[in-house]
């Protein structure tokens, strides 16, 4: 099950990545785009039984986490 939690966790943050030569998405070895195809508002979703990331639209067993805010109306 997929969760996202924003406001009171820390994320780690990916400063740089690097790929060597022409790569695109559908040439990255553990990632599916035949499945599903790419469209736009696509996801990558990592899939634990196929060990792979499938491309997707439809998010399933995901929990979102808003974290905790406060909002204080001005008088």
């Amino acid at each position: 099950m997929a969760r996202i939690r924003f406001g009171d966790q820390i994320s780690p943050q990916v400063s740089r990545v690097a790929l060597g030569g022409a790569a695109t998405i559908q040439n990255l070895g553990d990632v599916d785009t035949n499945t599903n195809g790419l469209g736009d508002g696509y996801l990558l979703i990592y899939n634990q039984s196929t060990n792979r990331f499938e491309t997707g639209n439809v998010l399933n067993n995901v929990t979102v986490n808003g974290g905790s805010f406060w909002w204080h109306q001005p008088s």
